[in-house]
């Protein structure tokens, strides 16, 4: 009897749901650290896969990169050597131009001083000895100048003595922009409409149409402009020249309509 009362007593039975809780909450406790290592085992495996697709992303900009940096390379060193190219071109052309100039100079100051005591059959002598080329060359690097009364000098001079040249039909369309951007635009329609009376059949054409229509804008010949506005376009439509005139003829219409 005295063995069950103990069994019975307050403070066994105290000891034993103490005994029984401290064994629930152990469990409960191992329950979640092992969850807890199970979360971080898996966010670990998440970490290292983004860490390779990173590591592997890494490679790739870096062999980009490197391609990149080759094709850079190659393309610098091409366009250094085109620029060395071009660089020789230009020191070509600025020794070549004095020397057309001087010659340009010798020519005039020759006609100069046979002028008055020469016949024109000498003086055509004296132009026969001149190279064409370079002629054409002296009053194109006049104009570019904007020494317009000079290059229509030189190119009245090569259309005089070498009218039947490759370069004749390109030198008479150039005699017109000089008076053009001398606004002088009676005679630049004159020297205009010459390149297709002598030169129909060449590469200045449509330029010449089309600048043709400008100068009889600005002498206010608007149905003359036209006309030539629509030659151009019918019968030169795919070249550049055709599309300003297309334009041009818009705004004509649309101020007309105003």
């Amino acid at each position: 009897m005295s063995g069950i009362s103990v069994f019975r007593s307050p403070i066994f039975l105290f000891f034993l749901l103490l005994i029984l809780f401290f064994s629930c909450a152990t469990r409960r406790e191992i329950v979640r650290l092992k969850n807890q290592a199970d979360f971080l085992e898996q966010s670990n495996k998440r970490l290292e896969k983004r860490t390779a697709r990173l590591d592997s992303l890494i490679r790739e900009q870096i062999d980009l990169s490197n391609r990149l940096r080759a094709d850079l390379a190659t393309t610098l060193g091409g366009m250094e050597d085109r620029m060395g190219i071009v660089e020789s071109k230009l020191e070509d052309l600025s020794h070549r131009f004095p020397e057309l100039s001087r010659k340009m100079e010798q020519v005039k100051r020759q006609i100069s001083t046979k002028k008055d005591t020469t016949k024109s059959s000498d003086t055509s002598a004296v132009m026969m000895n001149i190279d064409p080329k370079q002629l054409y060359d002296v009053a194109y690097l006049d104009l570019t100048k904007g020494n317009y009364d000079l290059a229509i000098t030189g190119f009245s001079n090569y259309l005089k003595y070498f009218p039947e040249t490759d370069q004749a039909a390109n030198a008479q369309y150039w005699l017109g922009e000089c008076y053009y951007a001398k606004k002088n635009y009676t005679r630049a329609a004159i020297e205009f409409h010459k390149v297709l009376e002598d030169y129909s059949t060449g590469t200045k054409v449509p330029s010449a149409l089309y600048k043709l229509g400008l100068s009889l804008l600005e002498l206010k010949s608007i149905n003359q402009a036209n006309k030539y506005f629509e030659e151009l376009i019918t019968n030169y439509p795919n070249t550049q020249e055709a599309k300003l005139a297309k334009e041009k003829l818009k705004k004509l219409k649309e101020r007309k309509k105003r």
